[in-house]
Formats: structure tokens, C-alpha cells, sequence
């Protein structure tokens, strides 16, 4: 997700079946830093929740063979000018707008903030999860518990 006029970025990983949002500000849009981003959330969360990720067509998801072969995941390109083969992250994408606008300076918002977005996001019921929030699911699914 870009901001107008910078450098950084907002790196989104939506994961489809409980709706969970992971997201981390890195200082460009490139290959090395958006792998690292995908390799933090994957590990974030248990490794059985990560079966594929797809990406736009941008160079930022040239390190995806790393990432194929060292979590053993199935990586997809999405064509050109058609999001709505990602529609969850640009859902996700329009909801991280309501505290990340387009206009605004990435460098005021540190980690902690990012975060904090984060959770707001994966603390919010969903329709599709019977009303349940996507770390509500997670919850009920794996034990753990977000702070």
C-alpha cells in the first residue's frame, strides 16, 4: 500500500479463511524488503495456515521462489489490472485506509502504530466469521491469544 510522494510502504498479507491481516511499514517497495515482510507474518502464525500467496505483477515479488521453496508454498502472480483476483487484501487495503490515508506521512507512524492498525483490523467482526473476529477464530482454532 502506498502513501503519496514516499519512499515507504505498507506491506498488507490478508490470509483468506479467517480474514487475519498482518502488515509491516518497510522503507521501499522492493524485492528484499517484501520478502522480509512475507517472512515475518509467516512466521507469525502456524505454518499450516500458509498454503499459497499470490502477488501483483510488480518487481516486489521477485524473491517469491525463496519464499516457495523455504515454506514449501504455492506462489501466484495475479494479471495485470485485474485486483479482484486479490480481493481480500484490496478489501483490506480500503479498510487500512480508514487510518492510513492516502495523504498521509508514513514516518509518523512508527511500528507500535502499525501494529496497533493491525489489531484493530483483526479485532473487528467479520460477517463471514459469524460475526467473530479473525483472532477470535484464531483462538478457537490454534490456543493462541493475541495481546
Amino acid at each position: 500500500m502506498l502513501c503519496r510522494k514516499q519512499r515507504e510502504v505498507i506491506s498488507v498479507q490478508f490470509e483468506r479463511k479467517i480474514k487475519l491481516t498482518r502488515i509491516h511499514k518497510v522503507p521501499n517497495k522492493s524485492a528484499e524488503e517484501t520478502e522480509t515482510a512475507i517472512r515475518k507474518s509467516i512466521e507469525s502464525l502456524p505454518e499450516y495456515f500458509w498454503k499459497s500467496i499470490t502477488f501483483d505483477n510488480g518487481g516486489e515479488g521477485a524473491g517469491h521462489l525463496n519464499l516457495k521453496n523455504d515454506f514449501n508454498l504455492k506462489t501466484y502472480f495475479c494479471d495485470p489490472y485485474c485486483s479482484w483476483q486479490k480481493g481480500g487484501v484490496e478489501n483490506t487495503n480500503g479498510l487500512l485506509r480508514q487510518y492510513i490515508p492516502k495523504k498521509a506521512d508514513l514516518t509518523q507512524y512508527s511500528d507500535k502504530d502499525i501494529y496497533l492498525i493491525q489489531e484493530k483490523l483483526n479485532n473487528r467482526p467479520r460477517k463471514s466469521l459469524n460475526y467473530l473476529t479473525p483472532n477470535e477464530v484464531l483462538a478457537q482454532e490454534t490456543g493462541w491469544v493475541v495481546h
